[in-house]
């Protein structure tokens, strides 16, 4: 085999690697994304309607929430990694400058500052999950920033999806 055929080959093969780590990886965003979108959707449009009635509904709410949480943090450092390796690997180039002068760039930049607002409303809301349980007040407080950082997380991810799509599509 000659030089230029050795060469060819290893660069096809390496070609063949990164595509097929670059489709793994964007399957693995998919189905996060998917994880977090859908247990969002399920909790207040199946979820609290049927446990509505039920004698431990509080109870039911805080086990299931505690176990969203669990997944929905170990989903949120996937797509963080997922993220990242997806422009990598489709050679985006990730330099500040590309970042900050390309459109391509300035999406991928929203999409990290979006990211950062689920994960804060994710923490307070965690955190005043926590003071619900030592008073009645923090109680009734809770209720209203748990509906409302819900919406908020529900519509900032559905953003994060669209930007996605138009990223997916070469903005």
């Amino acid at each position: 085999m000659t030089k230029d055929k050795q060469v060819f080959f290893l660069n096809y093969k390496f070609a063949f690697l990164m595509n097929t780590l670059y489709h793994i990886s964007v399957w693995l965003h998919i189905i996060g994304v998917s994880f977090w979108i859908g247990g969002m959707l399920f909790l207040p449009l199946v979820l609290l309607p049927a446990i509505k009635s039920h004698p431990d509904r509080s109870n039911l709410l805080m086990v299931t929430g505690l176990k969203f949480r669990f997944y929905g943090y170990i989903v949120m450092a996937l797509l963080l990694v997922t993220g990242i390796s997806n422009a990598y690997l489709r050679g985006i180039d990730l330099s500040w400058k590309f970042l900050i002068i390309s459109r391509y760039g300035k999406l991928m930049i929203t999409k990290l500052i979006l990211f950062s607002t689920i994960l804060a409303v994710s923490l307070i809301h965690d955190v005043q999950a926590r003071k619900r349980l030592l008073s009645e007040k923090e109680n009734r407080k809770f209720k209203i920033i748990a509906r409302w950082s819900g919406r908020i997380l529900l519509i900032v991810s559905l953003v994060m999806a669209y930007i996605g799509v138009v990223l997916s599509r070469g903005a």
